[in-house]
């Protein structure tokens, strides 16, 4: 593509010079044909020649064709250019620039082509900027070419072009010069490398002679020299160019000295132009008044002079340095030329290493300025110089203007920077260039004063820009001074951890701003809570001025005295800043390199700065005035209507536009009381806080006495941020009924929130921490806390303050802090507030638990145990400290025992042991403290104590439970810290042998506790220790125990510990009894003579003998048994039971016997003892007690039952059991005695169990059965009443366990029985039967009651072969039969009892019964078969009169069944024992009843019986049965005329169908048939039939039988004449009814039922052959067996006379009529 352009620019030349320049033409002819003649003319091949000429590798010969080897191929162009022709000269320039770039040029060709493109410079623009084009190739491809003239011409052609009025001309070729002056430095550079082969051309001057340089360094030294030269306005002597202006001469400078200092410094000739020329020249400029674009150029050569060149040129940097610091004060400059100073200094800041040079180099040598110290004293004058400009006030708020241009989200978070309460105003009325305070956004410009160097004037600076800068250049000092020094501080053995914990370390020792620096992920925090715990040996932070071998040694003393001399003055600009309205950025800035330089102080062990620094961290991490936590109780309704006020303002100000009141408006002034009064924590103060604790974590091993700066802080921010929550919640519910709370509030306490959230887990890191540190470092955090209590000196250890001018040894020894006050203004009086206090309190109790190794594996004294306890038993004890911080106090010691002695540390076991008691210890101090302090106890005081003492029981308790298996010694310090609840002093001292604790061991007696709570918490311990621990306990402390357990079953304050304490026995008594397979009683046992001395002897063996301490348990059980609580008597009474059952098999009668006589027969004798001291009142009422105790003697008989039913063969077997068979007779009588049905049932059940498990072996028990059935012959409970509450048995209980016990004494005497005795239980079972009543919801209609069926079973067992025993059985069972329906009986309706299921069940007895001894005519002359139907009769009689009868069959219908099968049975054995009857008319009177009470029925006629048809069945196939019995054998003479008659009318009245005019029935004392004889009205209604109609036509036709002949025995004519009255009386009412009836009844019909029973009747009455003798003849009537028609004659006479219409009664009474007439022969 060259040679086609190239053949191109040519043929234009030709073209266009054909007339005008034929020189021209011919030389581009000639050109072109040497281009053509070339073979190859591509662009490449062109290079690749020149190419392999350079390195020597071809041969020219080979390309005799090449360009290069054409000189004239150039002449063309260069006269082309010489014609100054922009037509000719722009085609020239292009080729040319091709041809450079393509590198085809030789180097005898330069200098002609760069004079060709001189001329060239002063075209036209196009030809200008293709010279530009083709001089950096030139510099490119011919570097090593341009040297003295040749240089020098092309700086000339980028001058010429420099100084065109076409500014991208000049642009261009400021750049290019550039280029130009870098690369001869460079070269200077590459020349330098070559060493001894460099060859030296020229001698340069030095500042002491001169030098020998090179070709490079001669040009540079030249090149240098000239634009000194020119900058100045002299005439340049290499250059050629006539002036230079100052502002490009500079920028040439600077772009030599930026790129290639290093160089620069290397070469003393160019030091010394810079000394000579350039250095003069900057202070020349610092002190005239140069425009600001001289300025701004020298300004930036400072920085880079200072960084490389402070060493060669000292002084001069020396003037320069203090030229600066002058130029910073207000009157010695320009504002924009300040700043440019300010901005010099921040580069200088940012060069850790030249800052320290500039100190080194000027401040610590003699005769030299200080600098450094200048400079710092100048910064805080800066910072103080206008305090209205950076906002400052009395905290740090952030720009005013920043909250009017944010949005919402924004207006938020400034409102959160400035706290809850909002101190200082948010919006001010001004511009944002004259807004007060430090921002990125208005305080610095976008583009810094020496980077505009384009400005001719000097631009616009914020006010502010000045004192960000001063803020970033302390900023910058202190991080420099953080990053080469902390390094040095890490132990040797940690340091090659550090990159693996880089970014750990950093956040733990600087602090980051951001909340995530002070959070820690779950994981992290786990492994550095096992890292705490480990309590490896940990090396404090290195003093790096102790490091003398080290390499850099000097610079660490350098920094160090840095530190020393600047921190005064450091330490008063961020004060000054601290107060200023910084925006985010700057101050979390500000916090963070405060924070470094503060650990820098602290790790050089300067504790004078370190002290500062941290008390000054400390107040800004609190509001400046805080006031008294009395003043800010008082104030809650001042701040809640000041805020509405200023909250409705301000809301109208926005709403109109209006502008915000300043500051300093007086609206503002107004609020400042209130303030001063309020204080809340910001989000700044909380920044500054945890900077605070993060210099604790960083420096805690070396704060010593510092820590109470710290620990105040936090303290002041607690209570701060308590008071704050209080009063919000005050405020909250004082405006719940006028506002609800707005959303901006939400988030601002929200985004607090998090901020107090990430101070504590930055808290919780610093007390981590404290288990890394040494014993004496954390001492100190100890008294540094404690120190905050009220009332604490605040002194510290031995020594003044450590001079300044002494910090930097680093052998010295620090001393401690004297405490300095964090707060400004209102202080809050933390030491007189309890949330102060209980800070102090809570910080140490957290402290404890980060140290539990430290405190187990160290002496108390080494590791700090002795002070916390010290301190906190102070707290503790102290009644004139709140109720809440003493228990606090309390928590915190408990916590501290209960983590150290239950920690998983490894030690050895006499550490553990030494540890546990140790903590007792201090359990028991503290206990022993709260009840042998002075002083007056106020209620208030008793109740925090007695909080305080359950808090150390409940420590107690998980001491217990995490190694109570375990411990070895201290447990007579247990049982007296658990006893110290009650005020039992030999109880409460562990020291004193616990004896004759009461009178009487067996003898209860009440405990006095001091508190209900405090019982409870007590109660913890004793229960772990009893049921999981009781091996551990050594058996010297058994009897502590015992009494212990005695105390908390004895104390009334709590029920339920007392119910349950009584179960701890049985534990006790278990153990005894594992521990040895059995348990001997001693000699000293069995020789004790009374219950007293037997006592004394069990006292006085207990601690030696187990069996003793078994007897001594059981006697405190028994004195138990007395208690006046009725559940504990109870729980005491199983205990013992159980305990006496459980050991029972291992104990031999002779030890039995003791229990009986010891144990027995006190639980007996007491409670009767008791029970009668209840019973000394007049009534039931007045003495509620005596119930109760019936309870406790049941559940004291049931268990002596027990005992006699498991033990009974052992105990019995002594030969002294008779004797106290009878004492228990006795005991047992007593009991009897109360009339109680619930004891008496105790009391046979006892009997039944004792008696059931004799047996066959009788021999020793004759007495006890004699004694037993007197007891139950006079004591039967029938009377008893039941007074105890419970479920509503009556006295089923007590009679039912009588008649048990009486199976048992039968079962024992029934071969001895008697008659009387017989006679005497059937008496009593028949009284218990009728006495009986039954419990609720139930009933016996159905089945029998327990009592009926004991009764039945008892009377099936008594023999019957003794004589006169069946007679008596079966009245006692008639008798029962009879229970049902006797009359007398009315209290068994209120009993609820209806006998009915035992009538029938006595029944069948009955039945059975005089079945099999109906033939012992015993039973015969008794009569008592007579009392059997008279017995029977009544439930037959009864019949629907009954409502309770039961399931099928009902009892009327079993008493007929047992009737018909009783007489089917004995009527034979009547008839043939009648000579045994006195009356026998008397027994036939009981069977014509019954027959009379089986035909009748009385029901209502309303309601009828279910069955009745049924039942009509059933009493006719009775009454069928019982005919053909009766009839045969009812008219022997022996009977009398009264039976029979009475049989025949009960057959007459229960044949009567439908209801007789009462005048035709008979009156009283009339013959039957008088009644027929009346005269009186017919009756025309519907009498309706009886329901029973078909037994009426049975009697009927048997009454028609009875009259009828038979066989003529005078047994059937006495029947025939007792019925016939009767018949014709029956038959009578019917006829004459009839008669009367149907005249009144004209056409009407007769009834149907009455139409029948007439056709029965009349049917029967024709057929019937009367018997002859069962009728007196009539007179003049002669008949055989038809005088029944004579009699009735008349009325069928009237009968026919009415019966017209009526066709069949007609005929029926025609054919009486005509039988009558037949008889008389008609």
């Amino acid at each position: 593509m060259t040679a086609q352009f190239l053949t191109t620019e040519l043929g234009t030349l030709i073209q266009e010079s054909k007339r005008r320049n034929p020189d021209l033409r011919s030389a581009a002819e000639k050109s072109l044909d040497d281009l053509r003649a070339l073979p190859s003319t591509s662009e490449a091949q062109l290079a690749a020649g020149l190419l392999l000429k350079s390195l020597g590798l071809a041969d020219l010969a080979d390309f005799e064709r090449d360009l290069k080897r054409r000189p004239s191929f150039l002449r063309p162009f260069l006269l082309a250019c010489g014609t100054r022709s922009p037509k000719f000269a722009g085609n020239a320039v292009s080729c040319l620039q091709r041809l450079i770039l393509s590198k085809a040029l030789s180097q005898e060709t330069l200098k002609e082509v760069l004079e060709a493109l001189r001329e060239c410079s002063s075209l036209g623009l196009d030809i200008q900027l293709k010279v530009l084009q083709a001089l950096p190739s030139l510099l490119q491809n011919f570097a090593g070419f341009l040297f003295g003239d040749l240089l020098s011409t092309a700086l000339q052609v980028c001058f010429l072009l420099y100084g065109s009025k076409t500014a991208v001309v000049s642009n261009t070729a400021a750049a290019t010069l550039q280029q130009f002056v870098v690369s001869v430095l460079e070269k200077v550079e590459v020349e330098d490398e070559r060493g001894a082969d460099k060859s030296f051309i020229a001698e340069a001057p030095i500042e002491n002679g001169s030098v020998s340089v090179g070709r490079a360094a001669f040009d540079a030294y030249r090149l240098l020299n000239d634009l000194c030269l020119s900058t100045e306005g002299q005439k340049p002597e290499f250059l050629q160019i006539t002036s230079l202006s100052q502002t490009f001469g500079l920028e040439l400078i600077e772009s030599m000295l930026s790129n290639n200092v290093d160089t620069v410094s290397a070469h003393p000739e160019l030091i010394n132009i810079l000394r000579i020329r350039l250095m003069p020249f900057i202070i020349r400029v610092l002190s005239e008044r140069a425009s600001f674009s001289t300025t701004v150029r020298t300004m930036r050569l400072i920085p880079m002079i200072l960084g490389h060149l402070i060493s060669v040129l000292s002084s001069e940097c020396e003037m320069v340095l203090s030229l600066l610091n002058h130029m910073l004060d207000p009157d010695a400059a320009m504002p924009w030329k300040r700043v440019l100073c300010m901005e010099v200094f921040r580069a200088v800041h940012a060069d850790p290493a030249l800052f320290r040079n500039i100190y080194s180099s000027f401040d610590e040598q003699d005769g030299r300025r200080n600098i450094v110290r200048d400079h710092m004293a100048i910064l805080v004058r800066l910072a103080t110089e206008k305090p209205a400009i950076i906002g400052l006030g009395q905290q740090s708020t952030i720009p005013a203007v920043l909250v009017q241009s944010q949005d919402d989200s924004d207006q938020l978070a400034a409102v959160q920077a400035e706290g809850i309460a909002g101190t200082i105003g948010l919006a001010v009325n001004t511009k944002a260039s004259n807004a007060p305070g430090i921002s990125m956004q208005l305080s610095i410009p976008r583009v810094s004063c020496m980077e505009q160097l384009d400005k001719a004037d000097a631009p616009y600076v914020p006010a502010a820009y000045i004192y960000s800068l001063v803020l970033t250049c302390i900023n910058t000092f202190s991080e420099s001074l953080a990053r080469f020094l902390m390094p040095f501080s890490i132990p040797s053995d940690n340091r090659g951890k550090r990159k693996l914990r880089q970014s750990k370390n950093e956040e733990a020792k600087t602090g980051a701003s951001e909340a995530q620096d002070d959070s820690h992920s779950s994981s992290e925090r786990k492994k550095y809570r096992q890292r705490s715990q480990s309590l490896r040996g940990f090396k404090s932070p290195i003093n790096p001025l102790s490091l003398d071998t080290h390499v850099l040694y000097s610079q660490i003393r350098t920094s160090a005295a840095m530190v020393e001399t600047c921190w005064p003055a450091l330490l008063a600009a961020c004060s000054t800043f601290f107060n200023a309205a910084l925006d985010q950025s700057f101050y979390h800035s500000l916090v963070r390199s405060f924070q470094k330089f503060t650990q820098v102080a602290g790790l050089l062990r300067l504790s004078t700065p370190r002290d500062a620094f941290l008390t000054t961290l400390g107040k800004n991490a609190v509001p400046p005035s805080v006031a008294s936590a009395h003043t800010i109780a008082s104030s809650v309704s001042a701040l809640t209507d000041v805020q509405d006020r200023q909250r409705r303002a301000r809301s109208s100000e926005r709403r109109e536009n209006d502008p915000s009141p300043s500051p300093n408006t007086g609206s503002d002034r107004g609020r400042t009381s209130l303030d001063l009064a309020i204080a809340r924590l910001s989000a700044r103060n909380m920044l500054c806080l945890r900077a605070l604790l993060n210099l604790g974590i960083a420096l805690g091993p070396v704060l010593q006495g510092a820590w109470s700066i710290i620990f105040e802080t936090l303290q002041q921010a607690d209570l701060i941020v308590a008071q704050s929550a209080s009063l919000r919640r005050q405020k909250t519910g004082s405006n719940n009924n006028r506002r609800e709370s707005t959303p901006v509030e939400d988030a601002v306490d929200d985004d607090l929130g998090v901020e107090i959230s990430a101070v504590e887990t930055a808290t919780n890191r610093l007390l981590e921490s404290s288990s890394d540190t040494t014993d004496d470092a954390f001492r100190d955090m100890i008294l540094g806390l404690s120190s905050l209590l009220h009332g604490a000196n605040d002194q510290r250890r031995a020594g003044n303050e450590t001079p300044v001018n002494g910090t930097l040894s680093p052998n010295q020894k620090p001393q401690h802090h004297r405490r300095i006050s964090s707060m400004s203004g209102a202080v809050l009086g933390v030491t007189t507030n309890v949330r102060g206090d209980s800070f102090v309190v809570q910080k140490i109790g957290e402290l404890a638990t980060f140290n539990i190794p430290r405190l187990i594996q160290k002496d108390v004294t080494q590791s700090g145990w002795d002070l916390m306890e010290k301190t906190l038993i102070s707290v503790l004890i102290s009644q004139e400290n709140a109720s809440e911080l003493r228990v606090q106090a309390a928590e915190t010691l408990h916590n501290l025992v209960v983590a150290t002695t239950t920690s998983a540390v490894p030690t050895s076991l006499e550490v553990q042991d030494d540890v546990r008691r140790r903590g007792l210890e201090l359990l028991s101090r503290i206990t022993a403290t709260l009840h042998s302090k002075g002083g007056v106890d106020t209620k208030a005081s008793q109740s925090c104590e007695n909080d305080i003492h359950r808090l150390t029981l409940g420590a107690l308790r998980s001491v217990l439970e995490q190694y109570g298996d375990s411990l070895v010694r201290g447990w007579d310090i247990v049982f007296a810290i658990i006893a110290s609840v009650f005020n039992n002093q030999e109880l409460n001292d562990p020291t004193k042998v616990i004896s004759n604790q009461y009178s009487r061991l067996d003898n209860f007696s009440t405990v006095s506790s001091r508190s209900q709570k405090l019982v409870r918490s007590a109660f913890g311990p004793l229960q772990l220790i009893c049921s999981d621990f009781l091996s551990s306990v050594p058996k010297t402390c058994f009897m502590t125990l015992l009494d212990t357990i005695y105390s908390f079953c004895a104390q009334q304050e709590d029920f339920n510990i007392s119910l349950t304490s009584t179960t701890f026995f049985w534990n006790v008594s278990d153990y005894l009894w594992q521990e040895h397979e059995t348990l001997h009683f001693e000699n000293f046992i069995y020789q004790a003579l009374n219950e007293l001395a037997l006592e004394v002897e069990i006292e006085s063996h207990s601690k030696s003998s187990d069996v003793a301490l078994w007897l001594n348990l059981l006697l405190k059980v028994v004195a138990m048994t007395t208690d006046s609580r009725l559940e504990v008597r109870h729980s005491a009474l199983y205990t013992i039971f159980r305990i006496l059952d459980a050991c029972g098999d291992s104990l031999d009668p002779d030890d039995w016997n003791v229990c009986l006589k010891y144990i027995i027969s006190k639980i007996l004798s007491g409670n009767q003892a008791r029970f009668e001291e209840e019973g000394t009142s007049s009534t039931k009422e007045e003495r509620p007690g005596s119930s109760e105790w019936n309870e406790t003697a049941i559940v004291m008989l049931n268990g002596i039952s027990r005992l006699f039913e498991q033990h009974l063969q052992i105990i019995g077997t002594h030969p002294d059991f008779s004797q106290w068979w009878v004492q228990l007779e006795r005991c047992l009588l007593e009991l009897l005695g109360r009339h109680s049905l619930k004891v008496s049932a105790a009391v046979f059940n006892l009997l039944t169990k004792a008696l059931s498990e004799i047996g066959d072996s009788k021999a020793y028990m004759t007495a006890p059965i004699s004694s037993t059935w007197n007891i139950w012959k006079d004591r039967n409970p029938v009377s008893h009443t039941d007074d105890i509450s419970g479920p509503m048995n009556g006295n089923q209980d007590a009679l039912l366990a009588y008649l048990q016990c009486l199976r048992q004494i039968h079962h024992l005497t029934a071969e001895e029985i008697q008659l009387d005795q017989i006679r005497e239980i059937l008496s009593q079972l028949h009284t218990c039967v009728r006495g009986s009543n039954t419990s609720a919801y139930t009933a016996d209609n159905n089945s029998l009651t327990p009592i009926q069926n004991e009764a039945l079973d008892s009377i099936k067992t008594i023999r019957t072969d003794i004589a006169g025993a069946p007679t008596e059985l079966i009245k006692a069972i008639s008798s029962l039969v009879a229970i049902a329906y006797d009359e007398d009986e009315t209290a068994s309706i209120n009993k609820g009892l209806t006998y009915v299921a035992l009538s029938k069940r006595a029944m069948d007895i009955l039945e059975s019964y005089i079945a099999e001894h109906i033939d012992d005519q015993d039973v015969h002359k008794s009569g008592v078969l007579i009392n059997v139907l008279e017995t029977l009769v009544v439930p037959i009689r009864l019949k629907y009169k009954r409502g309770e009868e039961g399931k099928e069959p009902p009892t009327w219908k079993k008493a007929t069944t047992a009737a018909v099968s009783i007489l089917q049975i004995s009527i034979p054995k009547v008839l043939q024992f009648q000579a045994a009857y006195l009356d026998l008319s008397t027994f036939w009177e009981g069977v014509v009843w019954i027959c009379g009470a089986v035909t009748s029925a009385s029901y209502d006629s309303a309601k009828l019986p279910p069955n009745l048809s049924c039942d009509q069945e059933f009493d006719i196939n009775a009454f069928t049965s019982l005919r053909d019995l009766v009839t045969p054998a009812l008219g022997v003479a022996k009977i009398s005329d009264k039976v029979c008659r009475q049989y025949t009318e009960w057959l007459f009245k229960n044949s009567i169908i439908h209801d007789p005019h009462p005048d035709d029935l008979p009156k009283h004392g009339q013959e039957p048939l008088a009644g027929l004889q009346s005269i009186h009205i017919g009756r025309t209604q519907n009498l309706p039939p009886t329901h029973r109609s078909k037994m009426s036509y049975v009697l009927l036709d048997e009454t028609f039988n009875l009259v009828a002949v038979h066989d003529g025995t005078p047994e059937r004519v006495r029947l025939a004449q007792a019925a016939a009255p009767f018949l014709i009386l029956r038959v009578g009412i019917a006829l004459k009814a009839y008669s009367l009836d149907r005249p009144l009844r004209g056409r009407m019909p007769q009834p149907m039922s009455e139409k029948r029973e007439l056709l029965h009747i009349l049917q029967k009455l024709a057929l019937l052959d009367s018997e002859p003798k069962s009728i007196p003849d009539a007179p003049g009537v002669v008949s055989e067996h038809k005088k029944h028609l004579h009699r009735l004659y008349p009325i069928v006479a009237k009968a026919l006379g009415v019966a017209w219409r009526d066709d069949e009664t007609q005929r029926a009474l025609t054919r009486i009529i005509e039988i009558v007439g037949e008889d008389f022969g008609v």
